[in-house]
């Protein structure tokens, strides 16, 4: 398809609307020539736009253009106020294998969500509307999942950075290496790296969609951050069966420093409450304990990066919500330091935990630093004070009752 045709404007739609997935919400515009309903779906791939007019183009042609032929592309717009719904409505009369739901600032979880119940393949894909594959990624992912029957199949990635117009090689951490050789494996295996094994997003993934609706994993439906990493974490936290095909399929925009910056600034807060509300979901689901050494070093380390990320006054903020609350809800005041990965993240988790960022600040000036030495030491001792100032201040709340 021309890029003349696909930024034309939408000429008015005959197309038949089905009623809302929920009320006021979602709904359905479909080909009304579309045979989809009676062909065997393979994969459905889901993708939220809002917005993404620019970019748009080479992912949905990325998706139309895989070898596997048996797709259906899920396309939610929540609420574009650009082109992007005409232009996947140009997409959609020229191939029927395109569905198109439409919402209003519901948020990419739950725009996700709607296309996982509205999906009817036997694998799920999920692409982000300024993403792209390599022509092989289902197919490759699909085959492998069919022979090793997996409830995940990972592969790798590289970054398309977009200011440069170039791509370069995405390192991955060191728990990567679970995946080597194409085993399979699960947190079975590997209970303190299962979920530091990959990146937390779900578009580098091939998920089972039974496995899915089975164990009721979804994306968060209240967050504009991190809502992907809950449905990805507690999806390896519950999968028994992932491999991984040691091949670029998908690229993964990025753009510059400075709107990294302002899109974290502005989100931070979804960051430990995603965490919270992923503990929660393991907890129910008798996951939590088992996997508590993989949980404390993923939310540590990923808090971590995203303090590094805030200018000034938000860094404060962001400290101050660990401080008071998230530390503790998290689980990284229960911890020693043999339980961190990195050395770095447990002295930062240990400041966190025992000062605030006033306190903090205030220390580093003076040059005064955790022992590291006596660092379990230090932590039992402060958790000690924090449970004695915390009884003093019920007991003389009761004691204003009276």
């Amino acid at each position: 398809m021309s890029e003349n045709n696909v930024n034309a404007k939408a000429k008015a739609s005959d197309n038949k609307t089905k009623e809302p997935l929920t009320p006021g919400i979602a709904t359905e515009t479909v080909n009304p020539e579309a045979s989809i309903l009676d062909r065997e779906i393979k994969v459905s791939v889901i993708m939220p736009v809002y917005n993404a007019c620019r970019y748009i183009r080479p992912a949905i042609e990325s998706i139309l253009s895989q070898t596997l032929r048996e797709i259906e592309l899920i396309c939610i717009d929540d609420g574009s106020t650009d082109t992007s719904l005409d232009m996947l409505k140009i997409y959609q009369k020229a191939d029927n294998r395109i569905r198109i739901l439409t919402e209003t600032n519901a948020g990419p979880g739950l725009a996700r969500n709607n296309g996982i119940k509205r999906a009817r393949g036997e694998y799920l894909a999920f692409l982000d509307a300024d993403d792209f594959y390599e022509p092989t990624l289902l197919e490759e992912l699909y085959n492998v999942s069919k022979e090793k029957n997996l409830d995940i199949a990972i592969c790798k990635y590289d970054i398309f950075e977009n200011k440069k117009a170039r791509f370069r090689e995405n390192i991955p951490n060191v728990h990567n290496r679970i995946y080597n050789d194409g085993v399979v494996t699960s947190k079975n295996e590997h209970p303190d790296r299962i979920l530091e094994s990959t990146t937390g997003s779900a578009w580098n993934k091939l998920f089972r969609k039974s496995f899915v609706i089975e164990k009721g994993i979804t994306f968060l439906s209240d967050a504009m951050m991190f809502e992907d990493v809950y449905f990805t974490v507690s999806a390896l936290a519950f999968a028994e069966r992932i491999s991984k095909v040691e091949k670029v399929l998908v690229h993964h925009r990025v753009y510059n420093q400075q709107s990294r910056v302002r899109t974290f600034s502005k989100y931070y807060p979804h960051v430990p409450s995603a965490f919270e509300k992923t503990k929660e979901f393991l907890m129910k689901g008798g996951m939590y304990q088992p996997l508590k050494k993989s949980f404390l070093n993923l939310s540590c380390s990923r808090c971590y990066h995203i303090y590094n990320l805030l200018k000034s006054d938000a860094k404060e903020v962001f400290w101050n919500m660990l401080h008071d609350y998230y530390s503790e809800v998290l689980g990284w005041e229960d911890t020693l330091a043999e339980d961190f990965n990195k050395t770095e993240i447990c002295e930062w988790a240990a400041y966190v935990e025992m000062y605030t960022y006033e306190q903090y600040v205030k220390r580093v000036k003076q040059g005064r630093q955790i022992n590291t030495d006596k660092i379990d030491q230090t932590l039992k001792q402060n958790k000690r004070w924090r449970k004695f100032r915390a009884f003093l201040a019920k007991l003389f709340k009761k004691g204003g009752k009276k």
